[in-house]
């Protein structure tokens, strides 16, 4: 070899050299809001372990700011839109705060087609998402986990629900358009209301009760304003889906073994896991509810029979919606109810 070849040989070596050392040092700051207190296991259980796990695991070049509280501005119901705009980068939220932007994903939150366990149900979730939603609620998004609640349930503050005639003449808050659609079926009237106000609108006789699950009601002390609590033993009437998501733009600027970071703390086996998080939560509610002196009330099967054939036309507007939007309504609420007896429903 000429030494003139040598000598750009060497040349482009050393310019090699502090690139691929610059890619290696190279860090990466993502931006997560959320609109859950820093205080709340969403955060102290998931969103800040998940964070420090991604920057032990990807040795320092990720680095997630956390901002829960909707510290960086704007309302619950904008966080999606923060995050397709590219104002943060990692969003946690649920369906209802975007009213029609994930009405698919609402499917999952019909009453009676829930495991009642969100280990089991998060994964069920994630896999109908994959099938049937990937492409169209969730284009441009990398899914680092749907998982569900535990189970939830209806509480009232001064009338016990036993029967399904127990609902006629009450006002019940509801977090989402599908829920509230089972909650006229049965004969209530849904309200919309965001969680931080349910416990002064219980308290204030604005609302008759809410349904929620089990494990919010511990750190809210929903407790004290609902003195009855109704739902068939051990699965409740459904479970609310939660949406940690990643803005696909975001995600895209990571180097191939940087992804390999984000995937393997993202989808089903995390959605599990952040859902035996949740079911350990369900018993310290309970008892708590128990201390209280308040009453649990158990719905038989025939009565749970009597419920879920008085909200089939719930069903039968998410099944019209999806074909509204083109798709196979029916076939997908056929799917969910595959899915979901494939994960444990009873």
């Amino acid at each position: 070899m000429k030494r003139r070849d040598l000598m750009g040989a060497g040349l482009a070596i050393g310019l090699a050299a502090p690139a691929t050392l610059r890619a290696q040092a190279a860090q990466f700051t993502f931006r997560l809001h959320s609109f859950s207190s820093p205080t709340a296991l969403d955060h102290t259980m998931h969103l800040d372990p998940w964070a420090e796990k991604v920057a032990r695991e990807s040795n320092g070049r990720i680095k997630i700011d956390v901002f829960p509280a909707m510290q960086l501005g704007g309302q619950p119901r904008d966080l999606v839109q923060q995050l397709e705009d590219g104002v943060v980068d990692i969003i946690w939220t649920v369906p209802g705060f975007t009213p029609g932007r994930f009405m698919g994903t609402e499917g999952l939150e019909l009453p009676f087609l829930n495991t009642g366990l969100s280990a089991t149900e998060s994964p069920a979730a994630m896999e109908f998402i994959a099938k049937h939603l990937a492409d169209t609620e969730y284009r441009g998004i990398k899914i680092i986990a749907v998982h569900s609640t535990d189970r939830a349930l209806i509480h009232t503050s001064r009338k016990p629900i036993r029967t399904l005639e127990d609902f006629r003449g009450l006002k019940l808050r509801v977090a989402g358009r599908f829920i509230g659609e089972a909650v006229t079926a049965l004969g209530a009237t849904p309200v919309g209301i965001p969680l931080g106000g349910v416990y002064e609108a219980t308290a204030r006789s604005q609302v008759d009760g809410f349904l929620i699950n089990w494990a919010i009601t511990h750190p809210f002390r929903l407790y004290e304003v609902a003195k009855f609590h109704s739902e068939p033993p051990g699965v409740g009437l459904f479970q609310g889906m939660i949406l940690t998501l990643m803005n696909g733009r975001s995600y895209n600027r990571l180097p191939p073994d940087l992804k390999a970071v984000i995937d393997a703390n993202s989808g089903p086996a995390l959605a599990a896991d952040r859902g035996a998080i949740w079911d350990s939560q369900t018993k310290p509610a309970v008892d708590a509810t128990i201390a209280a002196g308040n009453e649990i009330i158990a719905i038989g099967p025939q009565e749970k029979a009597r419920w879920q054939a008085a909200v089939a036309p719930a069903y039968d507007a998410w099944i019209a919606e999806m074909n509204r939007r083109g798709r196979n309504g029916r076939a997908m609420f056929d799917d969910i109810l595959a899915i979901t007896a494939r994960h444990g429903r009873a």
